[in-house]
């Protein structure tokens, strides 16, 4: 899980909040369109081009507007409070796939037990996790918040961990399997993976 540094909302989002404020409007199902894109071409950008919980490349077409804590529980609470940008992040995948996806935000679903859930939103959850050079996840000293994140979001999916193991390979071996680092490059990109200088992040930078 890779840290996302919330940033200011989109202009135009903040406008529309305030128009709706105090409304029947005021609340997530009615943002739409161009607005709507428009937050989630925000928080791509925000978060470096991967999903905040798995750390998959993602696009606006691969990708969907998150709430960490969910949207019901939000809007049951208090009005309005479901349009909090600072609870939104970009997951993949996209909404209106014909099957879910076994990992990830469609696993989490509805699910809210924040003393059980390491947040993408915490600067610590990047250390709260370790990876292995087969792609596996586990948790640093078994906490029970880490334990249990893994299991909510299916991060030790078979899936997720071969996409990841296959990442770590390209990167150390080259795209054919036959140039492997030397150790003074490894040096240097150890330096560099985690490094957002052109836009973006690169996929599974914090397993690597």
């Amino acid at each position: 899980m890779k840290y996302v540094q919330k940033r200011g909302a989109p202009q135009a989002y903040r406008a529309w909040c305030r128009k709706v404020q105090g409304t029947w409007e005021e609340h997530y199902g009615e943002l739409r369109g161009d607005l709507k894109s428009l937050v989630l071409v925000g928080l791509i950008k925000e978060q470096g081009d991967i999903c905040a919980y798995t750390m998959k490349r993602i696009d606006i077409f691969s990708s969907h507007i998150e709430h960490i804590k969910p949207e019901t529980l939000c809007r049951a609470e208090e009005a309005g409070s479901d349009l909090e940008y600072s609870n939104m992040v970009a997951c993949f995948p996209r909404t209106g796939m014909a099957h879910r996806c076994r990992y990830g935000a469609q696993k989490k679903a509805d699910w809210w037990f924040p003393a059980l859930f390491v947040s993408p939103l915490n600067p610590s959850c990047e250390k709260r996790f370790r990876f292995g050079r087969d792609g596996a996840i586990s948790a640093v000293r078994n906490t029970a918040a880490a334990i249990n994140t893994i299991r909510v979001l299916g991060l030790d999916n078979a899936s997720l961990t071969e996409d990841r193991r296959r990442a770590i390979d390209e990167l150390i071996y080259g795209p054919g399997g036959n140039y492997p680092l030397s150790r003074a490059e490894a040096l240097r990109l150890q330096g560099q993976v985690c490094d957002r200088s052109a836009g973006g992040f690169v996929e599974f930078c914090i397993a690597f």
